[in-house]
C-alpha cells in the first residue's frame, strides 16, 4: 500500500477514547477534547494570587459561581461525533480552570 492510499484509508474523525487519562475528585474534575490534544482541569476557584497550584475552599465548578450554563446541540458535527441525536456540554468560566496541556493548540476566531 502506497503512502498516499494508507492516507486516504485514515478515519475523518479519530476513535473516541483517545484520551484516557481524565480524572474527577471532590476539588477537580478535566475535560479533554475529541482527540485528546487539550485538556482542562475544572477546579475550585482559586486564591486572589493567581497561583493556579493553590486552591481555596470555594464551590464546585459545575454550581455558581463557576457554572456558566449548560446546553444541548444536534448540529450534524456534533451528531457525527458521538454517534446520537444530540450531545451536552457545559460552560465554565474562566476563572475555574486551569490547562493540564495543549494550550498553544487552543485558537480564538
Amino acid at each position: 500500500m502506497t503512502t498516499e492510499q494508507s492516507h486516504k484509508a485514515e478515519k475523518s474523525f479519530p476513535r473516541a477514547g483517545v484520551a484516557q487519562d481524565g480524572w474527577s475528585t471532590e476539588d477537580e474534575a478535566t475535560a479533554t477534547c475529541y482527540c485528546g490534544a487539550v485538556q482542562l482541569v475544572l477546579v475550585k476557584p482559586l486564591r486572589e494570587t493567581g497561583n493556579p497550584k493553590t486552591l481555596t475552599n470555594g464551590q464546585q465548578p459545575l454550581k455558581k459561581p463557576g457554572f456558566a450554563f449548560s446546553f444541548v446541540c444536534h448540529c450534524s458535527d456534533c451528531r457525527k461525533i458521538t454517534a446520537s441525536m444530540f450531545t451536552t456540554g457545559i460552560v465554565v468560566l474562566n476563572s475555574h480552570l486551569k490547562h493540564n496541556r495543549g494550550e498553544e493548540n487552543l485558537k480564538q476566531f
